[in-house]
């Protein structure tokens, strides 16, 4: 009698640890599925941002041939700005989209994941400080250009050259402040990477 209870309760013992157990894995695959969804959801924004890069190329060509031409700028000024910004929208290409895509988040393990995360933040910090020096190096090379050309165009005291005059304090004011938007969207991108990265590290340690 005494032993069919002790089976008995090594039996309750044993399913209760099944049970625990069937739990923990539950438990762990969904964390594994919530930690996936986040990563395609954070990560959204950034590829459309990426998309709308290459959506305003075209309208960057426009906007820098009227500008080109009205204060008479160099074909190879405008090549090169044409040049750095295609580049630099391939490159976020291959850094936002390609080097971890939707199916690669869920066929991946969350170690391959965010491993995968930490090269793109490290790849964001060579393609920004390589970008911006080329940016000042343009911005230099365009300024003199324009300087020269409002010099040497425009009649002293003309409508025109107070419009060109105008027009170049104009470019001074925006060119920082897309500097400043850039560098927000980029802190920003890191930002979210760094956020996926530790909840990845926070499912994988209770685990």
């Amino acid at each position: 009698m005494e032993n069919n209870m002790n089976m008995n309760e090594l039996e309750q013992m044993r399913e209760q640890m099944q049970m625990f157990r069937n739990k923990i894995d539950k438990q762990e695959i969904i964390n594994d599925k919530l930690v996936r969804c986040a990563v395609k959801s954070k990560m959204s924004w950034i590829k459309k941002y990426v998309y709308f890069e290459f959506c305003i190329i075209p309208f960057l060509a426009l906007l820098w041939g009227g500008i080109k031409y009205m204060f008479d700028l160099s074909w190879f000024n405008y090549a090169f700005m044409l040049v750095i910004t295609t580049i630099d929208a391939l490159w976020d290409y291959r850094i936002n989209v390609t080097s971890l895509k939707a199916d690669m988040v869920e066929t991946n393990s969350l170690t391959e994941t965010m491993l995968r995360l930490v090269e793109m933040k490290q790849m964001r910090v060579k393609s920004f400080y390589i970008m911006m020096a080329l940016l000042i190096v343009w911005l230099v090379w365009t300024g003199i250009e324009m300087w020269i050309s409002i010099s040497s165009i425009f009649e002293p005291g003309s409508l025109m050259e107070g419009a060109a005059y105008g027009g170049f304090i104009g470019l001074l004011i925006g060119i920082p402040l897309g500097i400043y938007a850039a560098i927000r969207i980029y802190r920003k991108m890191q930002s979210t990477n760094d956020e996926l990265i530790n909840q990845i590290k926070e499912v994988s340690k209770n685990e």
